[in-house]
């Protein structure tokens, strides 16, 4: 990277995701007075120190150096102190939108669900760690659980020859904003909710088809059943692609199982979701076979080389919870290891219920969906 030129002097937040992706060593200089929440990529090398301090000592710029992307909250405040690195010989850019920028990142990536003239697309948030994804059969376009970015998957489905017909959220999330609404407006596509999200309170209820459990639609030659799955809400509701794929939303991920805690907070009422969940689990999950794709509605945040699309069988070894048998002892561990709520969840939720303005300034930092 030259640092001659403005232009190359900022990087888009989508530049260095993918070079991330593709494993470049980096440093990420944090320069925010608060950083609870960082870029997180294997290979990532975090220095944190206020701007304030490095500008007035910049002996504390000592030891920075290779490939350094400088990070604010909305990329304002980084360019004096990418300048004082370049001007030391470090190869150093401002992230263009700071954090701002970051948490809005889109990253596809291919899925192998072993559908037959069909491709699945995994869409990551890696400054959230939410998925959502985009089936694309014979012309048509499934997106499940979009990110606030309709564009991303208009262009997604278009370079595929594609059209978006089917928006489905699987549930009224509480960890981010939806962006079903927007892209069924912007395409005309069918928007569907499962019919226990309109239970809960949906304003824009008569521009949604309602999905209870077991419903059937299809897209190109696809046929997508709907599957309920209470437990993290009462709404949740996965789709089983063709047979061989879950989209499981917030049920269960690679690596954990859905926090139970978010609709009904009280201990008695998490208690009693918890058990729904390990019901949810054991009789509609699991059953489905061991070679069944799973595709989770989050991961852990940060940047991934590949598509987090483990089958059944390696998700019941590498989760230990659902080994337990007792629904009260699942129970319990789960409400043992909960997380803190996520910031402004229920204001998050308003904004997916219609009940609130949209406001992107809710969204910050990782998502906080699973137990662990």
């Amino acid at each position: 990277m030259s640092v001659t030129s403005s232009r190359e002097e900022k990087i888009t937040s989508k530049e260095l995701a993918d070079r991330l992706a593709a494993g470049e060593p980096m440093t990420i200089l944090d320069i925010r007075a608060d950083a609870d929440w960082m870029i997180e990529a294997p290979g990532v090398k975090h220095v944190h120190a206020p701007a304030d301090q490095l500008l007035a000592d910049p002996s504390r710029l000592d030891g920075i150096d290779g490939s350094v992307a400088v990070v604010c909250n909305r990329g304002l405040t980084a360019a004096p102190v990418a300048e004082a690195l370049r001007a030391r010989g470090v190869d150093a850019a401002v992230v263009d939108g700071g954090m701002r920028g970051w948490i809005g990142t889109l990253q596809d990536r291919r899925v192998d669900a072993g559908l037959d003239g069909a491709v699945v697309h995994q869409i990551q948030r890696p400054g959230r760690g939410c998925l959502s994804y985009v089936l694309i059969s014979d012309g048509a376009a499934l997106v499940v659980d979009p990110a606030p970015d309709a564009e991303h998957y208009v262009e997604l489905a278009a370079d595929s020859g594609a059209r978006v017909t089917d928006v489905v959220d699987t549930h009224i999330h509480a960890d981010h904003l939806s962006g079903a609404r927007a892209l069924a407006e912007r395409t005309g596509a069918t928007l569907r909710l499962p019919e226990r999200a309109l239970e809960r309170g949906v304003e824009y209820a008569d521009a949604v088809e309602a999905l209870a459990d077991g419903d059937e639609f299809t897209v190109g030659s696809v046929t997508v059943r709907a599957v309920g799955l209470p437990g993290h809400t009462t709404d949740m509701t996965g789709l089983l692609l063709g047979g061989r794929a879950l989209v499981s939303g917030d049920s269960l991920f690679a690596d954990g199982i859905a926090r139970p805690d978010l609709q009904r907070g009280d201990h008695d009422g998490a208690r009693t979701m918890a058990r729904q969940l390990h019901e949810t689990l054991h009789e509609r999950v699991l059953p489905l076979g061991p070679d069944v794709v799973l595709l989770p509605g989050h991961t852990h945040p940060g940047v991934n080389a590949g598509a987090i699309a483990p089958e059944l069988a390696d998700v019941r070894e590498r989760v230990e919870e659902l080994s337990i048998d007792d629904p009260d002892e699942f129970a319990e561990a789960l409400l043992a290891a909960m997380p803190p709520r996520p910031a402004n969840y229920e204001t998050v939720i308003a904004v997916n219920s219609g009940r609130h303005p949209f406001d992107p300034e809710l969204e910050t930092g990782g998502n906080s969906c699973s137990t662990r």
